[in-house]
C-alpha cells in the first residue's frame, strides 16, 4: 500500500476544508487509479465510500455503485 509522505499535514488539510476542492477530488481519484481500493482511500481521506463512487462515476461516466 502506498504511504503518504506527510500524514499529519494531510490530516490538518482535511480537517480545515469546508468542501472538497477539485484538486482534493483528483488526489483521491488518483489514489484509486494507482491501486488503492475505494475502502482504503475512504479511510485515508475521510471521504465516504459512496462519495468516492460518485466521483468515480462522474469522472469516468460510468454508473454509480
Amino acid at each position: 500500500m502506498p504511504q503518504v509522505d506527510e500524514p499529519a499535514r494531510l490530516q490538518t488539510f482535511m480537517n480545515n476544508r469546508s468542501q472538497y476542492s477539485d484538486d482534493f477530488k483528483a488526489l483521491a481519484l488518483k489514489l484509486i487509479h494507482q491501486g488503492q481500493s475505494v475502502e482504503q482511500t475512504a479511510q485515508l481521506t475521510g471521504v465516504s465510500q459512496p462519495t468516492l463512487y460518485e466521483w468515480l462515476a462522474n469522472w469516468t461516466g460510468s454508473p454509480e455503485r
